[in-house]
């Protein structure tokens, strides 16, 4: 087999025992991977595998020529003895075979406990993985441990190496006046940084003027690429990373606190290095010109989205006296965020208006409070500021040629595009055909349905049916933004492609030839890989984390009733999202009122036989919490009917219920 026949690619396991291929390339689709050619691999691994046909359901079907590189050398999970035999059963479902541990590399664990594992030798199709015990985590995971088993689960690196740490400490943490050299003194323009409230490291800060063409914007980053050179350990850690990954009340940062939270941070009343992007915007929201240059800053306030939401949203007495004499520049911003979003409606871009659950921890790690945080004005003012920013990064960097990660975003799919018409087909909704859809299509669907009791519902399934966006040297524009070219410039504290996306730009302001850039377009493609796959890797950590947060929370309500939506519906139940938190928990079959059901996979419904009761998406119900599981990430609900709440019986023995084979 000529190595032009073999496709490189990363393994994407399923817990069914079968798995995917995703090529690193970003081309074709994902090549299925066999339960028995699965026995060669481990979720994550880098490998080189072959085309070898055409499944029954029309896939490309593949096998492993070759492992690259191992994607995983450590995982969490219980600790087993059985018949003499030590093992650990991997808490990760997609990780289907349990990993043999040798008698002298058990690390003192006890049976049952939770370890960590790491591994020392790779299975095959004939022997299982082999590992050794690094870490007893306890008896039992607790809401205190769940951010630990994240980071070791995931293996993110969040203790820094010695040499980096002292790199850090020898950076000057003031800026003293022999420092500024020849940038831009912005320290008398009133810039204000406008975050969360627990916000820490402060990426971006913004200023607002009227003129006689529209408004002045200036966005002022920190220089991170001030601090942090290529080829000095502080750069290596930092692009080993690739990213920040924010857990509730924890981060594990991509660069030291005495950087991220320090001299980088264009914290109040200081003088910060920043690197702008100073834009002017015409009334229609359209940026006419911009340039970049070096500066030093130094923050008139940090200001919160509440505080800035209260004061021009809300138009609060006492919000607007505090702001001071900051308020009319608020103002003017909250004047150019409108001109802006006009803009974004007229280009078509995607509007999602997205909510996430927000998690209130005591000192114990314990969950003590859940809601929803909802966006504002003052979140969208920010978001259309640095959108405006990371526009022109991607322009001026097309313009001069330089490489650089663009932020690339495809349209959906064609296959997740079909699946998500027959969707949107039981609800009486449509969309264009995918060679004609366009994201303005998107934005007027979700205006149609915003009124709609299930409108939360289609709009996380048009969600997800998008594509992920990746980062490429090569740019592909971005689709749900209506965007010919995208870039990431605001965030180089905590995202590496920012900080590549810095150096592109200084080198192109310096004049210097090409050749001389530290990166090449292959360098840069690999390093856009890498950021693609670590960004990855600390959305599913992140999402591990709310998934067991969310079970912890749940845990404290058994016994509890909620209303909720159907959001999905299989042969084996409902599942539902409740209003209030968005849990999501499973009402299995046989906790639906008596009766046999018979599941329609393409109407999605679950319908009784019995008393033609059906169940579909966007059903609207009520539950009670049956039981919720951290470790497992399973939350179980019962469905309470409206007259009465009927105890749902399972089938008499010798009856089971009704139900379509599975397949893969």
């Amino acid at each position: 087999m000529q190595a032009t026949n073999l496709i490189t690619g990363v393994v994407i396991a399923n817990p069914e025992g079968f798995g995917f291929l995703r090529p690193v390339d970003g081309g074709g689709d994902d090549l299925f991977l066999p339960p028995y050619e699965m026995r060669k691999v481990m979720h994550g691994d880098r490998v080189l595998a072959n085309v070898t046909g055409i499944d029954r359901r029309g896939r490309r079907e593949g096998s492993i020529a070759r492992v690259l590189e191992r994607g995983m050398t450590r995982l969490i999970g219980r600790f087993s003895v059985e018949f003499g035999i030590n093992y650990v059963v991997p808490d990760d479902k997609r990780i289907q075979r349990n990993v043999q541990i040798p008698p002298d590399q058990t690390g003192d664990a006890r049976d049952g406990q939770l370890v960590v594992c790491e591994l020392t030798q790779a299975p095959d199709t004939r022997r299982p993985p082999i590992g050794r015990i690094i870490a007893v985590l306890g008896d039992k995971l607790t809401a205190s441990l769940i951010v630990e088993t994240a980071i070791h689960g995931h293996e993110l690196p969040f203790e820094f190496p010695q040499q980096v740490l002292d790199e850090a400490a020898s950076v000057p943490m003031q800026v003293e006046p022999a420092m500024i050299g020849d940038r831009v003194d912005l320290r008398s323009t009133p810039l204000v940084t406008i975050d969360g409230e627990d916000a820490k490291d402060f990426d971006d800060a913004v200023y607002c003027e009227p003129n006689a063409e529209g408004f002045r914007l200036v966005v002022a980053i920190a220089d991170v690429s001030n601090y942090v050179r290529p080829g000095t350990p502080l750069d290596d850690e930092a692009q080993k990373r690739a990213t920040s990954v924010y857990f509730p009340g924890f981060v594990v940062p991509m660069l030291p606190e005495t950087l991220s939270n320090g001299i980088c941070s264009l914290m109040p009343k200081v003088d910060r290095m920043c690197f702008v992007c100073d834009m002017q915007v015409n009334r229609d929201g359209e940026v006419i010109h911009s340039r970049f240059y070096e500066a030093v800053m130094n923050s008139h306030a940090r200001l919160t989205y509440t505080q800035v939401w209260q004061a021009v949203g809300e138009n609060d007495p006492a919000a607007r006296n505090a702001m001071g004499a900051l308020l009319p520049q608020i103002e003017r911003l909250h004047q150019l965020y409108k001109v802006l979003a006009k803009a974004r409606t007229r280009r078509g871009a995607i509007e999602f208006e997205s909510s996430e659950v927000r998690f209130v921890l005591d000192n114990t790690g314990e969950v003590t409070q859940a809601g929803m945080l909802v966006r504002n004005d003052a979140h969208k003012l920010i978001e259309e500021c640095m959108i405006a920013a990371n526009v022109q990064a991607a322009r001026y960097l097309l313009y001069k040629q330089v490489p650089a990660p663009f932020r690339d975003h495809a349209k959906p799919p064609e296959a997740k595009f079909e699946d998500l018409l027959e969707f949107l087909k039981e609800f009486k909704l449509s969309l264009p055909p995918w060679s004609k859809v366009q994201p303005g299509d998107y934005t007027k669907l979700l205006k149609k349905v915003r009124e709609r009791p299930d409108s939360a519902l289609i709009e996380s399934v048009l969600l997800r049916s998008q594509s992920l966006a990746v980062y490429s040297p090569d740019n592909q524009g971005h689709f749900g933004l209506a965007l010919d070219a995208y870039a990431h410039f605001t965030s180089p504290i905590r995202r590496y492609p920012d900080l590549l996306v810095h150096r592109a730009i200084k080198h192109a302001l310096s004049g210097k030839p090409l050749e001389k850039f530290t990166y090449t377009q292959r360098e840069m493609a690999a390093l856009a890989l890498q950021c693609s796959e670590r960004e990855r890797r600390a959305d599913e950590a992140e999402r591990e984390v709310d998934e067991r947060y969310r079970a912890a929370w749940m845990e404290k309500h058994v016994g509890g009733q909620f209303d909720g939506v159907i959001s999905g519906v299989t042969s084996f139940g409902l599942f539902v999202e409740l209003d209030d938190s968005k849990v999501n928990g499973l009402v299995h079959v046989t906790q639906l009122p008596h009766d046999y059901y018979q599941f329609d996979a393409t109407r999605k419904t679950l319908s009784g036989e019995r008393r033609g009761t059906s169940y579909r998406l966007g059903d609207r119900v009520r539950i009670l919490v049956l039981k919720a599981s951290m470790e497992e990430r399973k939350i179980d609900f019962r469905l309470v009917e409206e007259k009465g709440d009927e105890e749902p019986q399972l089938p008499p023995r010798g009856q089971p219920a009704k139900r379509k084979k599975q397949k893969y």
